[in-house]
């Protein structure tokens, strides 16, 4: 079987508008009925917030030192530092794609069986973790750890050597869902502790704990490869596994009015309390 998804054009603009432009690919379904994936980055650092984290968790005030514009998204978890060198992936399926799921779990296995065969062309060993793995680490997770969104794994995930690469969230809507990649080029493990609200100790704990557990490209390979190689090879990937093309388009006439209606709801929060 085979079929053909929208690729959108790669953008890496401020993170408020990379937000509304995921729940924009995400609304455009109920009018396109037809699946898109996107590739985006960071222009500058932001930190990324879980829909229900609270703001009590971050250092506000280092925030506004190091210049860092705090943002709220739409999934949950907690914070996530997007900075330059964080490739991120969004893909959209509409309810009754033959790969959308109706369990929220499920919904993950295609998607890190991609990425394991994509990296493996990279020459870099990866594998998908499991649903069993995944809930006990859940489970036994430390508190300090969990303050970082990277440093839980989550089912289907895919990990290097133990540690977690590529991670992944997701948005369901009536029309259908959201999934949500992202990739670091180099952990950056020290300045996401850094805005976080912890007595110096802890940062530097949780930035020890971390490093065993999360890795970026930089830490696994010599040499990374280009955003662009990584592309291809999922674009392969998903060819050779579930016969799927992606075809170049552009935003519909409805995605740039949903992007412009979302703008507010993922405006930067205010750094002092």
């Amino acid at each position: 079987m085979t079929d053909s998804w929208r690729l959108l054009p790669y953008t890496a603009h401020s993170a408020g508008e990379e937000l509304a432009n995921g729940v924009a690919l995400l609304n455009g379904l109920a009018a396109t009925g037809k699946p898109a994936l996107r590739w985006y980055g960071a222009t500058e650092p932001a930190l990324v917030l879980g829909s229900g984290q609270k703001l009590s968790d971050i250092d506000r005030e280092a925030c506004t030192t190091a210049g860092i514009r705090l943002h709220r998204r739409a999934s949950g978890g907690t914070a996530v530092l997007f900075t330059p060198g964080f490739l991120m992936q969004d893909i959209a399926l509409p309810v009754g794609h033959r790969l959308q799921r109706g369990d929220v779990t499920e919904s993950y296995h295609w998607l890190g069986a991609v990425w394991v065969d994509a990296l493996a062309t990279l020459g870099i060993a990866a594998a998908a973790v499991d649903v069993a793995r995944a809930r006990t680490d859940t489970q036994a997770l430390d508190p300090l750890v969990r303050r970082a969104c990277f440093g839980g794994i989550s089912p289907y995930e895919v990990l290097v050597g133990g540690r977690k690469l590529v991670g992944f969230s997701q948005i369901r809507r009536r029309a259908g869902s959201l999934l949500q990649v992202g990739i670091y080029r180099r952990w950056p493990g020290h300045e996401l502790a850094a805005l976080l609200d912890l007595p110096a100790v802890e940062r530097d704990l949780l930035v020890e704990r971390l490093a065993a557990r999360v890795a970026g490209l930089a830490e696994i390979l010599p040499a990374p490869p280009p955003d662009d190689a990584i592309m291809h090879a999922f674009a392969a990937a998903l060819a050779r596994i579930h016969g799927i093309t992606s075809e170049p388009a552009d935003w519909t006439a409805a995605e740039r009015e949903a992007q412009i209606a979302a703008l507010p709801r993922f405006a930067p929060l205010a750094t002092i309390a």
